[in-house]
């Protein structure tokens, strides 16, 4: 059975509407990374983005739910750019290939490496927002993930969740933490390439070595 393999996003009923949104969304995602959560004001925000506060409010319920908002559409913008790259008919190895260059060269992005170190910083102060992203970020992309592999191989979702948990985290571990904890390192398409070929290459190994056994 075929599967989504992005999540459903509440949207705007009218384009004027979800241009308005986005506006709102990319332009506090600026306040937040340049001034971080405390210092991040609504003031700020709708000076540069139009609105209101009770336009906020009655769209995210507060500073914290905007916030929210915010981390859920830059989580999206991963989702989509893979999905515009989705065949159904290619091989599951070479799936592996593309979603990893996909995802890697997504979370490398000097916003998305800025957004995890004010997570992590914010999520000490309040564990609620490290939970939610833990939720909405991680698991999902891991549930995301199974799906796609569930359409191209013999098992079933819940023993593909795992396994696509670990390739994720696979794909994290070397360049995504240098740039995660300010490690100088080179980065271009072939530097990326080769590191999703190496970590492919030992998911492909492992998961035929588990389907020979079942």
């Amino acid at each position: 059975m075929k599967t989504e393999i992005v999540p459903k996003s509440n949207t705007p009923k009218t384009k004027r509407g979800e241009d308005r949104q986005k506006k709102l969304l990319n332009t506090a995602i600026k306040v937040f990374l340049e001034h971080g959560y405390e210092g991040a004001s609504l003031e700020k925000i709708i000076l540069d983005a139009g609105g209101s506060r009770s336009t906020i409010y009655s769209l995210y319920g507060s500073k914290k739910g905007l916030f929210l908002a915010c981390l859920k559409s830059l989580v999206e913008e991963v989702y989509f750019a893979y999905a515009e790259h989705y065949d159904e008919s290619r091989p599951w190895e070479e799936e592996l290939i593309v979603f990893g260059r996909v995802f890697l060269t997504s979370i490398l992005d000097d916003r998305a490496v800025n957004t995890s170190r004010l997570i992590f910083s914010q999520a000490a102060k309040d564990p609620d927002i490290g939970n939610w992203y833990y939720t909405e970020g991680a698991e999902l992309s891991y549930l995301c993930f199974a799906k796609v592999l569930e359409n191209k191989l013999p098992l079933s979702l819940e023993e593909l969740k795992p396994l696509a948990q670990h390739y994720i985290e696979m794909l994290k571990a070397d360049l995504y933490m240098k740039r995660l904890c300010g490690v100088s390192v080179s980065l271009n398409d072939q530097i990326i390439s080769d590191e999703v070929r190496l970590c492919a290459d030992i998911f492909i190994k492992y998961l035929k070595s588990r389907m020979t056994q079942t």
